[in-house]
């Protein structure tokens, strides 16, 4: 036995394998750090009178570097895309003040914000989306793809959602 302890070749083995396990566990805390996670916050809708419903959601960014969003896409339950209607403006239902400027009248809140190009979200950061959808179902599904994998392999992740109705 002391024959063994004295030879470089025991201990230059006991060092290699302790370097190897040290670089096998670097490897696998940088890709778990490195995992990006997503969530979707902070889901409402509401039905502006004389309006279709409107919804909004927030996409946080829950990882340590930032993320390119390439597409956000609604879907309903059963996967067919959601009727989203597109460049839709709200119709305030005081349009009877005829004297005020348009200016005045305008409700940026009510205001579309669609996806329309990549969007970068910085780490732990949050971006949101509003659409004008009809009909509408506070039950969906929201697809969201990036520019790496967001799921396992996988460069996009379906969230289900249930939108609560804002006051």
């Amino acid at each position: 036995m002391s024959n063994i302890l004295n030879s470089w070749d025991f201990w230059n083995t006991l060092i290699a394998s302790l370097a190897l396990m040290v670089a096998l566990y670097s490897v696998w805390y940088t890709r778990k750090r490195d995992r990006v996670s997503l969530e979707i916050i902070n889901t409402w809708y509401e039905e502006p009178e004389g309006n279709p419903f409107f919804i909004g959601f927030n996409i946080f960014n829950n990882s340590s570097t930032a993320i390119r969003i390439t597409n956000v896409e609604l879907l309903n339950l059963d996967n067919s895309p959601a009727s989203v209607i597109d460049g839709y403006e709200y119709k305030s239902p005081e349009d009877n003040n005829y004297w005020l400027s348009p200016a005045f009248n305008f409700n940026q809140f009510q205001q579309e914000v669609a996806f329309k190009e990549d969007e970068i979200i910085p780490s732990n950061k949050d971006t949101h989306f509003k659409y004008y959808l009809n009909p509408f179902s506070p039950d969906m599904k929201i697809k969201v793809t990036a520019d790496r994998p967001i799921n396992r392999w996988s460069k996009s992740k379906t969230f289900l959602v249930h939108f609560v109705k804002s006051d």
